[in-house]
């Protein structure tokens, strides 16, 4: 079980892992060669025998599945996990990622494969939160750790609500200042949906070119899973977005309290700080870290993002 709060990290050491006890030539100290058919299929992830499972539903549940034929649950994992070999002595390679979502019944069907594996196989299992899976689970895996104990927000298309943000702060206390910046968070938001598209278009490319082989209905499948990917990833991408301005409120009201700037966990979200955090703004940064943690809790609720953004961005600026 790898436990890391950085999914692409966790993604790589993965395959790195996959590729190290699948390799047919690895190296002296055990490591994979990296250049033969197995190795650069594994890093494509177009290996025949790696199979993945994921959260793609817009819950970003993973449930147990009617049947094996119920694609993306846990009962279709396992029928294809358990199917014979199409390549005799290849070593069997199965990754779940946020295994943190599997709900009860999925992750009770997960502890039969656990407990009696087909031959020849390997399971990693991935988790920024293992304390919500079961012991029983827990207590058959070995772990290892990757974590940075920090969230990044480096992608362009989130961290361009930043500056948005500092203008609520600094920014006229205006009708004109608070619709500008949700006209523009609202426009942010909307986008994200086609940069998800993008984001599992790219990395589903090998597997599109793979299907150009499938049969009608095989594509058809693999089109509505690619959809369902879209969808987490979009929801993904939505959840980081929020969790980028209650992190940006929260620190820049902790800077007008006095601390520094290099004190924080993400520092990098300030790039220009000017006199925007001194002790004179602290009613108001504290004003909107409130307003940022209502705008979290009313989402939970399914409110619609545009009305919630609008009324945070009027909450901060006139101090309601």
């Amino acid at each position: 079980i790898i436990q890391s709060d950085d999914s692409k990290l966790a993604d790589d050491f993965a395959i790195a892992l996959a590729q190290m006890v699948s390799c047919p030539s690895p190296q002296s100290n055990g490591d994979s060669c990296g250049k033969c058919l197995t190795c650069r299929q594994l890093e494509a992830r177009t290996y025949s025998e790696l199979y993945t499972l994921a959260p793609v539903s817009k819950s970003r549940q993973i449930v147990i599945g009617e049947d094996e034929s119920d694609p993306d649950t846990m009962r279709w994992f396992r029928g294809l996990f358990h199917m014979k070999s199409a390549s005799a002595g290849g070593v069997k390679t199965g990754i779940i990622y946020d295994a943190d979502c599997m709900n009860d019944k999925a992750q009770n069907c997960f502890l039969k494969t656990l407990e009696e594996p087909p031959p020849s196989s390997f399971i990693i299992i991935i988790t920024a939160n293992p304390s919500s899976m079961l012991p029983t689970i827990l207590s058959r895996c070995q772990s290892i750790l990757l974590l940075r104990n920090r969230i990044g927000y480096m992608d362009k298309k989130i961290s361009g609500i930043i500056p948005l943000l500092g203008r609520l702060v600094s920014g006229d206390q205006t009708i004109s200042n608070a619709e500008g910046c949700a006209s523009a968070m609202i426009a942010l938001s909307d986008g994200l949906h086609d940069f998800a598209e993008e984001k599992i278009k790219a990395k589903w490319k090998p597997l599109f070119k793979e299907s150009e082989y499938l049969e009608k209905a095989g594509r058809k499948q693999l089109e509505k899973r690619f959809e369902a990917a879209v969808e987490s990833e979009y929801i993904m991408m939505r959840d980081s977005m929020l969790s980028l301005i209650h992190t940006w409120s929260a620190q820049a009201y902790m800077m007008t309290c006095g601390i520094p700037l290099d004190s924080l966990a993400n520092p990098e979200i300030f790039p220009d700080t000017g006199n925007n955090f001194t002790p004179a703004r602290q009613k108001k940064a504290y004003g909107m870290m409130r307003k940022s943690e209502d705008l979290l809790q009313v989402l939970r609720w399914n409110v619609n993002t545009d009305l919630a953004l609008r009324e945070f961005c009027m909450g901060v600026v006139f101090g309601k």
